[in-house]
């Protein structure tokens, strides 16, 4: 059964079948579901899980689990029939999702949240003309790829440079290099890419807008280079899509609370996504 609430973005809440899952780095797996519900009667005649925008999360949770909650797990790629979440290991709700097989299934809740952006409307709503090239940076760290990875193929080929940085192994990139301007990898160990961390390779200044999800630490670092190059006069403006605990993923129990200059924020219904000058880190 998928039952649909009244959200800007119809919401469902149901259960599907995984169609794959695969172990594509230590730890870290590319979990493909279906979007057909397994009751084949939908709430309100809806036939499959509505399609998620750029920037948005599911709430998941395996069948059967031993967890009450789901867990927020971003979209890497969907289509008309599947969405594939990357999902990283790291305790005992996502270690059930990652031991999920073809054939089984999982509860589902979303798609969740607002989303990111496009450039040329983030212009438009700042007053920002721009007669030229709009200078875009996507900017991904870890698991934090799998928005920003999703993102970028709404841009057009070539309009974009990609960052990435990973503490080993990169992931998450299929299809990348072919279509960003310029795709730039950091891993710490030196296993490929660079060796080191995003302040290595990064400048704020060098665009009009920059896309970012990752670990608090660097979505904090992007955002401090992005006022310092606001404060020398570049006309930047940076988006951030923040990694944060969840319970009930509709915006109830405040356990997501984001603080932001304009006060506190919920991160799955006021977020994920927030412009980087008004979110406190």
């Amino acid at each position: 059964m998928c039952e649909h609430t009244h959200d800007p973005f119809p919401r469902a809440a149901c259960a599907v079948r995984v169609l794959s899952s695969l172990e594509i780095a230590p730890g870290v797996f590319s979990l493909v579901a279906g979007r057909s519900p397994v009751s084949s009667t939908a709430t309100g005649g809806a036939s499959s899980v509505p399609a998620p925008a750029a920037g948005q999360f599911f709430m998941l949770r395996a069948r059967p689990s031993g967890v009450l909650l789901g867990r927020p797990i971003s979209v890497y790629r969907s289509d008309d029939s599947s969405i594939t979440f990357l999902i990283l290991k790291k305790g005992r709700g996502t270690a059930e999702l990652c031991a999920l097989r073809a054939g089984d299934e999982l509860d589902l809740v979303g798609p969740i949240g607002n989303i990111f952006p496009l450039p040329s409307n983030a212009a438009a709503d700042a007053n920002q003309p721009h007669r030229g090239e709009i200078r875009v940076a996507l900017v991904g760290g870890g698991i934090g790829v799998a928005p920003v990875s999703g993102f970028s193929f709404l841009l057009a080929e070539g309009s974009f440079d990609f960052y990435a940085s990973f503490r080993s192994a990169p992931y998450g990139l299929e299809g990348i290099d072919a279509r960003a301007k310029k795709l730039v990898v950091t891993t710490e160990d030196g296993s490929a890419g660079v060796k080191g961390m995003l302040p290595a390779v990064f400048d704020a200044a060098a665009y009009d807008f920059v896309y970012a999800c990752g670990p608090t630490p660097m979505l904090r670092y992007v955002k401090g280079a992005i006022e310092e190059a606001v404060a020398a006069g570049s006309p930047v403006r940076g988006f951030l899509s923040l990694e944060e605990h969840m319970a009930c993923g509709a915006g109830a129990c405040l356990g997501c609370t984001v603080r932001t200059i304009n006060g506190n924020r919920r991160c799955c219904v006021d977020g994920p996504v927030f412009d980087a000058s008004e979110v406190i880190l």
